[in-house]
């Protein structure tokens, strides 16, 4: 809750990046409330933990929970939806933060995007209660997915409206507790809502999803409701992505533990030419892959391996709209299910 503090951080952040990777972040403005913020809306107190990202405690604590929950919920306006909580009114008081002592004009929390229904889901149930609870309380579930998928839809229009960005044409959803359920669950309690949510607030434009768990049997599904990039966990090959949906953009799928962090630099550039390989075996326009890790960088990343990453993408790939020669001729030994050991 240090605002001075998190200010001074991001911009030593970015003067490492610029002075050693020689770039500049596009995006210099960042309130950091933690990864429970859309779901802290319907209530429950954060947890820090040393080790791990943060987790609400949950407030369905048995499933005849939900139907309070959705009264109370339901009740408020759109607008306080965008104050409701611990975390929102934190948001706020950054954003106050930063318009008093920067000029910048107030954020809203969730204009571009939120927390996918299945990660909401499981903050507020405990994932393992959420993932039990699919198969012993059905109806119920249904009713908690509904309830996350009609609040998002006011949540985010009264952000947008607040911002002035009512025609923005783009929505992203981050959602790594989707690929621990089953792609029939997945599309059954889940994916129609947050189908639904890209309707509203991206009818033609980018559809992003982010998980960083095994989404392999899901790319189908996320095909069905309209994403159009994709950023999701290693465990599944560029080859594999564009074999199911030729038109996804895609950005990854360098293996972010055991390649970038943990590998060499050599396995680092082997993996994006394998990336690029694929992608240009597949026939498919190389402009559709973004090079980047299969989620997160994690802290500990050799500076060394980032910047392998980088060269490699230059090298091999797209610079300034030119189209390097030969990429079908680059040899490639790099082999995923070797290299990838994690599910989230």
């Amino acid at each position: 809750m240090d605002y001075s503090y998190q200010r001074k951080v991001q911009a030593e952040a970015r003067d490492v990046v610029n002075s050693q990777l020689n770039l500049n972040l596009i995006r210099d403005f960042v309130i950091d409330t933690g990864v429970v913020l859309n779901a802290s809306l319907f209530g429950g107190k954060p947890n820090y933990h040393s080790n791990s990202t943060p987790v609400l405690v949950p407030v369905i604590n048995d499933p005849s929970d939900v139907a309070a929950l959705a009264k109370r919920i339901d009740s408020l306006s759109d607008e306080a939806l965008m104050h409701e909580g611990i975390l929102q009114k934190h948001h706020w008081e950054a954003a106050e933060f930063w318009k008093n002592s920067e000029g910048r004009p107030l954020q809203a929390p969730a204009s571009e995007g939120t927390k996918g229904i299945a990660t909401v889901c499981g903050q507020l149930c405990g994932v393992t209660n959420f993932l039990m609870w699919l198969i012993l309380n059905p109806e119920e579930m249904k009713e908690l997915t509904s309830l996350v998928g009609r609040t998002f839809k006011r949540y985010i229009g009264a952000c947008r409206g607040f911002e002035g960005k009512e025609d923005l044409n783009q929505l992203s959803f981050a959602s790594d507790v989707s690929g621990l359920m089953s792609p029939e669950f997945y599309d059954e309690f889940c994916a129609p809502h947050e189908k639904d949510l890209y309707e509203e607030f991206a009818p033609t434009g980018i559809r992003y999803y982010h998980s960083d768990s095994n989404m392999k049997q899901h790319v189908g599904i996320l095909d069905k409701i309209g994403v159009t990039d994709v950023n999701i966990g290693p465990m599944i090959s560029v080859a594999e992505i564009i074999s199911q949906v030729p038109a996804m953009r895609i950005h990854g799928q360098v293996p972010p533990v055991r390649v970038l962090w943990q590998g060499s630099t050599d396995l680092v550039v082997d993996s994006v030419r394998q990336d690029i390989n694929d992608m240009t075996s597949s026939g498919a326009d190389l402009s559709q892959l973004v090079v980047c890790t299969a989620g997160s960088v994690n802290p500990g990343t050799p500076l060394e391996n980032i910047e392998a990453m980088l060269w490699a993408a230059m090298e091999f790939g797209l610079l300034k709209g030119n189209v390097k020669e030969s990429l079908s001729s680059i040899p490639v030994d790099f082999d995923r299910k070797e290299h990838v050991n994690q599910i989230s």
